[in-house]
């Protein structure tokens, strides 16, 4: 019996449920996007952001996501692309630096597996999204998260004027993310 509660004490409080907190690393994460034009396939990252995760499954009613995405850190390959991006009819840099998604709910689908739902806001368009994360504590200090979803840009008006119509830039948005985060 006492080897059993010593396992069960060790197993409740292991690294994974260590810190209340997690911050995204600068280095080892990205933001990468992969989006058409005229039918041909282009990737392209947002080089900078935060964000901050309080992921327990045991608490998970009060887990919670909150990203700041620097929109202007747009690379797209192509200095005439990211150039128009820049734009009032895309991104409109000037007026919408940032991107925001802010999680209402998680919950659990399996260990280390969850699904997401929140609030992201491009441009001056909000929008609810639910989508998958992979979330894996490595020890006490890092974990790390992945996630994958489709947007659809004619949700957050990028692509307006005579491009919101125009099937030359595809309306949907493959979105890739991979990050490693500290404890907080």
């Amino acid at each position: 019996m006492k080897k059993f509660m010593l396992l069960a004490s060790s197993l409740l409080c292991s690294p994974c449920y260590a810190s209340e907190e997690w911050l995204s690393l600068q280095t080892n994460q990205s933001i990468q996007f992969t989006a058409s034009y005229d039918d041909v396939s282009f990737n392209g990252i947002f080089k900078r952001f935060t964000s901050t995760i309080s992921i327990n499954p045991h608490q998970i009613e009060s887990s919670y996501i909150r990203s700041t995405i620097d929109v202007t850190s747009i690379d797209t390959n192509s200095h005439d692309r990211d150039q128009a991006l820049a734009e009032s009819d895309w991104f409109y840099f000037s007026n919408f630096p940032h991107a925001t998604f802010n999680s209402t709910s998680i919950s659990i689908i399996e260990e280390n597996y969850y699904s997401v739902t929140g609030i992201l806001k491009i441009r001056d368009q909000e929008k609810q999204i639910t989508f998958p994360l992979e979330w894996r504590v490595i020890d006490d200090n890092r974990a790390h998260a992945d996630a994958e979803f489709e947007l659809d840009r004619r949700d957050f008006n990028i692509g307006i004027g005579e491009w919101a119509e125009d099937e030359t830039i595809g309306f949907n948005v493959s979105v890739t993310i991979s990050m490693d985060y500290e404890a907080k």
